[in-house]
């Protein structure tokens, strides 16, 4: 019997310090999902309820297609450390053939994790599209209950109208859809925006 070669996994701290994304060679979940509530996971996302496990101090775990990103509860003293408990965390549960989300996962969210997801979906089908004729997107990097943190892409990281952008655009949009959602905080580095669409 042939030994199965090892899933390849990167990581990438994230401009938030509390988060690390990790890039997988195979899709893990199609579309995007936040799952930050254990018992929750324990019934539903089998890889998440892994996660929140097998790493110490873990929040959440953001599952989007072949990425999965932690978000730690405080930023770790050796992030070298966490990323890799975390990615052999990853790499066993997807070796030994677990199912990262059940069926009917999203139809059974709450609480603070529906809401961000609610939010997502904005995102997706609605602000993602617009901005990509910029060259620019947007993303949730982290949630604390009902706020959010966005960070720009793209085009629009750097850009002159980021501020605009965000505002008129990414938070109308974000409250009209998601009322719950309380403050919506920009955490781009604006500053290594390399090719800004103004």
């Amino acid at each position: 019997m042939t030994e199965q070669p090892q899933i390849r996994i990167t990581a990438e701290p994230q401009v938030i310090p509390t988060n690390c994304l990790f890039r997988i060679e195979r899709p893990v979940y199609v579309g995007t999902l936040y799952v930050s509530d254990a018992t929750w996971a324990a019934e539903w996302a089998p890889l998440a309820a892994h996660l929140l496990t097998e790493v110490d101090n873990l929040k959440g775990v953001r599952f989007s297609d072949a990425e999965v990103m932690i978000t730690m509860a405080s930023v770790p003293e050796d992030w070298r450390i966490v990323a890799r408990t975390a990615g052999a965390a990853i790499r066993n549960f997807l070796q030994e053939g677990g199912e990262p989300i059940k069926e009917g996962a999203l139809d059974a969210l709450q609480g603070h994790d529906l809401m961000r997801h609610k939010a997502q979906m904005i995102i997706d089908s609605d602000l993602n599209p617009n901005l990509a004729s910029h060259g620019g997107w947007v993303e949730i990097q982290a949630s604390a209950d009902q706020d959010l943190f966005i960070t720009m892409g793209g085009g629009c990281q750097g850009c002159g109208s980021a501020a605009m952008t965000m505002k008129q655009g990414v938070e109308v949009a974000l409250r009209n859809g998601v009322p719950e959602i309380n403050a919506i905080h920009d955490a781009t580095d604006h500053d290594a925006g390399v090719n800004p669409y103004m």
